[in-house]
């Protein structure tokens, strides 16, 4: 059930102007630089092509980003929506989340890793995870709701704004040097993964805890990858033997299935 306190459109559109100002521009993108130019006026430099300095530095953001957006939640009126309690509703609404996670696992190359990297990969999936669902899911698809309405229809409308605008912020990744085909493909499943995560904060009757950690989990099996990810780029790139747009293309069908699911949670009237 969705409590709506009637907030003035241009009030709802300052919130939003604000969340994505401090939540994306500034966490993501300027603090990351500021810490990195901080290090470098004491003489040390962050090579960003370390893990554990990547590590470091995406667990560093998103706490201060989360000190950052708590309060703004709290000041929200329908901060009272949320639950936070995991009962086997959620266990049994995540069905098809829990095979995307059993897909993703790269668990095999662990033995690259250090236990302290090990550590540091999980506290940062963690700090992504619930920082991603409470900007994206927890502030701005209830400002979307705010601001669009509160029929069915209209929820959807948000839900699908709020995705758009966790998606669009992955292409922040160009800067990185990866290719456009491999930016583009991540945000058009990371669109599908925020409509997801979206559709099951409604049905688990905004459950924000669970999702977070659902999140969590999803980035973590994948994380695993990063400790071999850098020596087989290497060794493709030495082989000319990059991936294809169409292997690219393959892996965002292969979201498919869980775009549908998410309509098909959608689909209960969740407006009263």
């Amino acid at each position: 059930m969705i409590h709506r306190d009637i907030m003035s459109p241009q009030k709802t559109i300052l919130v939003l102007f604000l969340v994505v100002l401090v939540g994306v521009v500034f966490v993501l993108d300027i603090l990351p630089k500021g810490i990195a130019q901080g290090f470098a006026c004491v003489g040390i430099k962050l090579d960003s092509s370390d893990l554990g300095t990547k590590y470091g530095m995406g667990i560093t953001v998103r706490l201060l980003g989360l000190a950052l957006l708590l309060p703004i939640l709290s000041q929200l009126s329908d901060m009272r929506i949320f639950t936070y309690r995991i009962d086997k509703t959620c266990f049994a609404l995540s069905w098809l989340f829990f095979v995307y996670i059993a897909a993703n696992l790269e668990i095999g190359s662990v033995a690259h890793a250090t236990p302290r990297l090990l550590l540091l990969m999980v506290l940062e999936c963690i700090a992504i995870g619930f920082y991603e669902e409470i900007l994206f899911r927890g502030v701005l698809l209830r400002q979307y709701i705010e601001l669009f309405g509160n029929s069915h229809r209209r929820i959807i409308w948000a839900v699908f704004a709020s995705s758009l605008m966790f998606s669009l912020t992955h292409m922040m990744n160009f800067r990185t040097g990866v290719s456009t085909v491999a930016v583009l493909s991540q945000v058009g499943y990371t669109f599908i993964m925020g409509v997801a995560f979206s559709a099951l904060l409604i049905r688990t009757n905004w459950n924000l805890l669970w999702c977070g950690i659902l999140h969590s989990i999803y980035d973590m099996v994948g994380g695993f990858g990063d400790f071999y990810v850098r020596q087989a780029t290497t060794e493709a790139i030495a082989s000319n033997n990059t991936p294809s747009a169409g292997a690219y293309l393959m892996n965002l069908c292969l979201f498919i299935p869980l775009l549908l699911y998410a309509v098909f949670l959608l689909r209960k009237d969740v407006s009263h």
